[in-house]
């Protein structure tokens, strides 16, 4: 079996991760999810290449009616930065828009900044994903084979 464990670039003090949802409340707003959607993966990728900051981006289908983009960024700064200007800020317009006039669509982002010592993977057996894509990998041994070892957390006596 494969075990590699992954940890943070060296550049990166502070995770930032963001969960983004875009939920549809009724199926005529499904077009509309999948293009928003779609928008994001295209902006996504686009940040990636330019640097600005975004490490990763995973889509995920939560259930037949919710989607979550997972954004993994180097900082919090650089989230924002790009957050307050286009394409970002365009298609967060279009689904303002889209609740305010059809109230079939929902949107919804939650932020967590994680210090470098809270961060912790190990992967059985996957293809590099989230962290191992572009953190440094390595072996799950000797002290790397838990997560409180990983931590940093002695076991606590008693």
């Amino acid at each position: 079996m494969n075990r590699v464990v992954a940890v943070l670039p060296e550049s990166v003090e502070e995770l930032c991760l963001v969960k983004l949802g875009l939920m549809v409340r009724k199926i005529r707003a499904l077009p509309f999810a999948i293009g928003i959607g779609r928008a994001i993966a295209r902006a996504a990728g686009e940040a990636t290449k330019a640097g600005a900051g975004l490490l990763r981006s995973e889509g995920l289908l939560a259930d037949q009616r919710h989607f979550v983009i997972l954004q993994y960024w180097a900082s919090f700064g650089q989230l924002e930065a790009w957050s307050h200007r286009p394409p970002h800020s365009d298609w967060w317009k279009l689904a303002v828009e889209r609740m305010r006039t059809k109230g079939d669509f929902g949107i919804y982002h939650e932020t967590y900044l994680v210090p470098r010592a809270g961060v912790e993977s190990i992967y059985l057996n996957c293809p590099p994903t989230g962290l191992a894509s572009f953190g440094t990998s390595g072996e799950a041994v000797g002290k790397m084979t838990t997560s409180r070892d990983r931590l940093g957390r002695r076991a606590e006596q008693g």
